[in-house]
């Protein structure tokens, strides 16, 4: 299948849409990760974002909220592309939110309260 384009279609700088750009370079993403208090440098290697992403928050669920957090990325590009909604930081932390309150919902015990209130201080 031959694509129109290979650009990213929420970076307005229309770079190439690779997994680096979508998920950590592009302005719009970095926007994203910082509505959650995770700031992106990319400056550096995609290992070593992961990495400073994992130190970040300070929390054993890490893991998670990179998921889900790349998980509502995804899905906003897919709004604009397939829905025709303007790309929103907004709505991509929202849709992190409600993800992130369902994973609690099947959450070991013991981590929950400190889920709750790492959610709850965003």
């Amino acid at each position: 299948m031959a694509l129109k384009s290979y650009t990213y279609d929420m970076c307005i700088l229309q770079r190439p849409e690779t997994s680096a750009h979508l998920f950590l370079r592009c302005n719009f993403t970095k926007a994203c990760w910082a509505s959650i208090g995770i700031s992106v440098v990319t400056t550096i290697s995609v290992l070593q974002i992961f990495s400073r992403i994992k130190q970040q928050p300070g929390v054993p669920f890490f893991m998670e909220i990179i998921i889900l957090m790349a998980w509502s990325i995804w899905t906003t590009g897919s709004d604009v592309i397939f829905n025709d909604i303007d790309p929103s930081m907004n709505a991509c932390k929202r849709k992190f939110v409600s993800k992130f309150s369902l994973v609690l919902l099947s959450t070991k015990p013991s981590l929950v309260p400190a889920m709750e209130s790492w959610l709850n201080s965003l």
